[in-house]
């Protein structure tokens, strides 16, 4: 029989990571104590970890997802200014280069900070470990579920050192390739439909000194199809800058001080290259690489039991050059936490109920980025209905936001996550759009380069 427990004493989190702080950050008000548990012995100072292997290249705190961080913690972004953030307003800022040509500039109001993802994290965790009622066990690992006598519910998880802590609600936050799938498969519960976007998208970062500032604070150059090659350079604290390349489907931007360049010099807009030539390198270049967004769709479990949830990566990760990991994760901890408002229980319920609220969550970021994958014709997987004319549409939205302030705001609120994708559909900003884009210059090319071949 399925637990009807109604008092909220202990949530456990799996995973001390953004997604695992956010989650730590809307149970803390609804839990009586809440154990951030987390494999990797976390430094006092901003560094680099194991457990976050994708931590040295570009990351990016979309609107949305600030808005939310700020909501749970005021003074959050202050903090990270403090600390040596860099401000920047997402329209006046940004060199955007997409669709051939450069987007408009002008003040959006949107800015938020730029800043290292070690930065960032560090000071969320400082903040969220503030509360009163939070706690870190850094440097366990988690083995295993412990579950009530019918297995109907979870009550808590096994560490590598053979304790258990009992928890009302485990919420396992622990990324991409989280384990308690597996451990709910050994315990009977058949796992989730997932839908699987092939795009081999690999990325290549590297931190320098500039030789003098540019005339923007962030530059972003996509080539666009049928080429996936995009680039974005952003400042760092400590007066350092991140230059981040990535290729898909079988380019894989080199680690050689040669080859970086002539990725840089291969993209159709010449601002990263012209940054790598003048600026001077401050250590080697790190690279990453992953196969496909995934989606688990969890929310069509037709048997699953109380107590547990997955969160962020864990439920869904999307192609990393679109920046949208993190603020997705603030948008399913804020589903959680209206989840538990509703629902009195931490039974099945529950967990039913925070399903449904994040699929639709994610689901405007999964169009986006999927959508746009699928404009380079190598892509494969499971693709929306519409997907192929929405991208033969794109192109117009592109080129009309090159030359009107209206289109290029709306763009940034949907790639910000702040509007739903239909929004840039409405009859009156697809007028603007089909006019604007007859105004906008032709495309510019870029120079062409042999590709880079997929290491082995």
């Amino acid at each position: 029989m399925a637990s009807t427990k109604t008092h909220r004493s202990t949530a456990a989190v799996i995973g001390g990571s953004m997604a695992g702080l956010s989650a730590a950050a809307v149970l803390a008000s609804r839990f009586d104590s809440v154990v951030i548990v987390e494999r990797d012995a976390l430094p006092d100072a901003p560094g680099d970890r194991k457990g976050v292997p994708q931590g040295r290249h570009a990351h990016g705190l979309l609107p949305a997802g600030l808005l939310r961080l700020e909501g749970w913690f005021p003074g959050l972004i202050g903090e990270l200014v403090e600390a040596g953030a860099h401000v920047v307003d997402i329209g006046a800022d940004a060199s955007w280069f997409q669709g051939g040509g450069h987007r408009v500039r002008f003040r959006s109001g949107w800015s938020g900070p730029v800043a290292s993802r070690a930065l960032l994290e560090h000071v969320f965790r400082r903040r969220a470990l503030a509360l009163p009622n939070v706690s870190l066990r850094a440097g366990a690992g988690v083995t295993g579920l412990t579950t009530t006598a019918d297995r109907s519910a979870v009550t808590g998880v096994t560490l590598d050192d053979g304790t258990t802590l009992a928890a009302d609600l485990v919420v396992d936050a622990s990324g991409r390739n989280a384990q308690s799938l597996r451990w709910l498969r050994d315990l009977g519960y058949e796992p989730p439909p997932t839908s699987h976007i092939a795009i081999d998208v690999a990325y290549a970062s590297r931190v320098f000194r500039a030789a003098a500032p540019p005339a923007w604070k962030l530059a972003l150059v996509i080539a666009g199809p049928p080429t996936g090659r995009q680039a974005v350079v952003f400042p760092l604290e400590g007066a350092r800058w991140l230059v981040t390349l990535a290729g898909m489907h079988g380019e894989r931007p080199p680690t050689d001080d040669a080859g970086f360049l002539a990725f840089a010099r291969s993209l159709p807009s010449p601002e990263v290259a012209e940054f790598v030539e003048s600026a001077t390198p401050l250590g080697p270049v790190a690279t990453h690489r992953m196969h496909s967004n995934q989606r688990r769709h969890l929310e069509r479990m037709r048997d699953l039991p109380g107590g547990l949830v997955l969160l962020g990566d864990a439920v869904c990760s999307f192609n990393p050059t679109y920046g949208q990991g993190m603020s997705t994760a603030t948008l399913q901890a804020e589903a959680l936490g209206q989840a538990l408002d509703r629902v009195p229980t931490v039974d099945a319920r529950l967990v039913r109920a925070f399903y449904k609220r994040a699929a639709k969550a994610i689901t405007p970021a999964w169009q986006l980025t999927t959508g746009a994958d699928f404009a380079l014709p190598a892509t494969t997987g499971p693709k929306a209905p519409g997907t192929d004319l929405l991208n033969r549409f794109m192109p117009r939205v592109f080129r009309a936001s090159q030359v009107s302030e209206a289109v290029a705001r709306r763009v940034i609120e949907v790639t910000s996550l702040l509007r739903p994708p239909p929004s840039l559909f409405t009859p009156a900003m697809v007028a603007r759009i089909l006019v604007a884009s007859r105004r906008a210059a032709p495309a510019a090319t870029g120079v062409p380069v042999a590709a880079y071949p997929a290491a082995a």
